[in-house]
C-alpha cells in the first residue's frame, strides 16, 4: 500500500509540474494571458458622407473633416458608392471611430486612410505611439502596424484593402478609471478633488502588417515607470495593481488657477514607433489645471481672459443660465434651452433647442452684443451666429460641475449702424451651488 501511495504521489507531482510548465509565462499571480479585444460594434452617430468614385479614383472625407479616404485610379473596376460615418467608439479612450463602406469589397489597389487626430485631444499619450485599428464583422480588433504618423500635421496614415469600423489607439496611454475627461487636452480639478491616473500598455508584435489588438496586459516596463509631478502643489500617491498609476489630490484651497504636470518616464525596450524607429525611453506628460470653485475662460482675438466671478443655475424647464464677470468690464450671460446638454446652435431666447449669448460692457462707451443681428436692415428679420455652444455635463446635484465650451460671433446691438462684431471662444467649469 505504501508503494502504491508513493507511486500515486510521484504521478501527481509529475502532472502538476507538466501543467505548470505548459502554462503561459504571463499567467502568474496578478497577471493574465494576452487575449484579443472583442467588443460589440458601436451604433452610428452623426451624418453619413457618401461619394460615387469610379475607375479614375477620388477622395471622400467625413463630415467633421477628421477621416479622409483616398481611392487611387484603378482601385475599383466600376463606379462604387463609398461612405464614411461616425460610430460610437467602444474602445477605451476618446478618439472618434468611423464606419467605412463598402465593407468586404475587393479593391485592386490599396486605399489610403488619413486620420487627422489634432482635434480629438490625445493629450494623455505620446503621438509617436498612436496606431490606427479596425474592428472586423465579428467584433475583433486588429492593429494596423504600418500606420505612419506625422506630428507636424497631426495625422495617422495607412493603406488598406479592408473597410469596416476604424479608429486609433495608443500603445502606451494614461487614462482615468473614474471617468474624468480632458478639456482641450487638460484635466481640470477643483479644490480637494481627486483623480486616479493609470498607465496602461498594449505592447504590439509588429512583425506583420496587421496583428491582433491585445487586451491591456501586465508590462514590467510600465510597472517600473518613474512618476513625478511639478510644481509640488497638492499630493500624489502611487498605487499598485494590474494597471499601475497614481492618485493626485488637489489642495484644500485654490485661490487662483494653477497648472500641475504629471510626468511619467518609461525606460526599456518600448518597441517601434509609428515611424518604424526603435524607442528605449519615453515620457508622458499630463497637464492638470487646478481651478478655484469654478472658472470661465474667454478668448477674444487670441487674448485669453479669466472671469473674476462665475455662477451657473439650472432651471427645471430644461434651461441653464451661466454668468461670468471679467476685470475688463465684461459681463457675459449664456442661456441654453430645450434640453440639458449637448451641442446647441444659436437662436432666439426660448425658441427650440438653442443657445444665446449676450455681453454688456462696463465703460463710458459701453454697449451690448448678442448672437443675433438683423437679417436685412431694411426689411427686418433675424440671423444668428455660426458656431456652437456645447454643454458637456450638467450636475444632477449640488457640488457637481457644469462643463462646456463654445465658439460664437457676437454683434453690436446697433449692428445696422455700427457693424461691429466680436469673435469669441470660451470654456467653463462651474460648481453648482443651488
Amino acid at each position: 500500500m505504501k508503494q502504491i501511495n508513493n507511486l500515486a504521489l510521484l504521478l501527481l507531482l509529475g502532472l502538476l509540474f507538466s501543467c505548470s510548465k505548459n502554462k503561459p509565462e504571463t499567467d502568474q499571480p496578478g497577471e493574465k494571458p494576452f487575449s484579443q479585444v472583442k467588443l460589440p460594434h458601436g451604433n452610428p452617430i452623426g451624418e453619413i458622407t457618401t461619394a460615387q468614385i469610379g475607375t479614375a479614383g477620388g477622395s471622400l472625407i467625413s463630415k467633421d473633416g477628421i477621416l479622409k479616404i483616398t481611392v487611387p485610379a484603378g482601385a475599383v473596376s466600376q463606379t462604387t458608392t463609398f461612405s464614411v460615418q461616425e460610430v460610437e467608439n467602444v474602445l477605451e479612450g476618446k478618439p472618434k471611430a468611423y464606419r467605412l463602406l463598402p465593407e468586404n469589397a475587393s479593391f485592386s489597389k490599396p486605399i489610403t486612410l488619413t486620420y487627422y487626430y489634432g482635434s480629438v485631444e490625445p493629450g494623455n499619450t505620446n503621438p509617436d505611439f498612436l496606431f490606427l485599428a479596425f474592428q472586423d464583422k465579428d467584433g475583433y480588433f486588429f492593429s494596423a502596424n504600418r500606420t505612419v504618423g506625422n506630428r507636424q500635421q497631426q495625422t495617422l496614415t495607412v493603406t488598406t484593402t479592408h473597410f469596416s469600423d476604424w479608429t486609433f489607439f495608443a500603445e502606451y496611454e494614461l487614462y482615468f478609471p473614474d471617468d474624468h475627461e480632458l478639456i482641450n487636452g487638460e484635466l481640470h480639478l477643483g479644490e480637494t478633488e481627486e483623480a486616479r491616473i493609470a498607465l496602461m500598455s498594449r505592447k504590439l508584435d509588429k512583425k506583420e502588417d496587421v496583428s491582433e489588438l491585445p487586451e491591456v496586459h501586465r508590462d514590467p516596463i510600465v510597472h517600473q515607470a518613474i512618476w513625478d509631478y511639478a510644481p509640488k502643489i497638492g499630493t500624489m500617491t502611487k498605487i499598485e495593481g494590474f494597471v499601475p498609476g497614481v492618485t493626485y489630490k488637489a489642495p484644500a484651497k485654490v485661490t487662483k488657477q494653477e497648472h500641475v504636470y504629471i510626468n511619467v518616464t518609461l525606460n526599456g525596450n518600448l518597441g517601434t514607433d509609428n515611424l518604424g524607429k526603435p524607442v528605449q525611453q519615453m515620457q508622458l506628460r499630463l497637464p492638470i489645471v487646478l481651478d478655484p470653485d469654478g472658472y470661465f475662460l474667454l478668448t477674444e482675438n487670441g487674448v485669453e481672459m479669466t472671469a473674476s466671478d462665475v455662477s451657473a443655475v439650472y432651471y427645471p424647464g430644461f434651461n441653464t443660465q451661466i454668468s461670468a464677470f471679467f476685470f475688463n468690464g465684461y459681463t457675459i450671460n449664456c442661456y441654453t434651452y430645450g434640453r440639458l446638454g449637448g451641442g446647441f446652435p444659436y437662436g432666439m431666447h426660448g425658441q427650440g433647442t438653442v443657445a444665446t449669448i449676450a455681453i454688456s460692457e462696463l465703460s463710458e462707451q459701453g454697449a451690448s452684443y448678442m448672437t443675433y443681428y438683423p437679417k436685412d436692415c431694411e426689411r427686418g428679420g433675424e440671423a444668428h451666429s455660426k458656431g456652437e455652444f456645447t454643454v458637456k455635463s450638467v450636475p444632477a446635484q449640488i457640488g457637481g460641475y457644469f462643463e462646456g465650451e463654445f465658439t460664437a460671433t457676437l454683434y453690436h446691438f446697433d449692428y445696422c449702424k455700427k457693424n461691429i462684431t466680436k469673435n469669441l471662444s470660451g470654456k467653463f467649469r462651474i460648481r453648482r451651488t443651488e
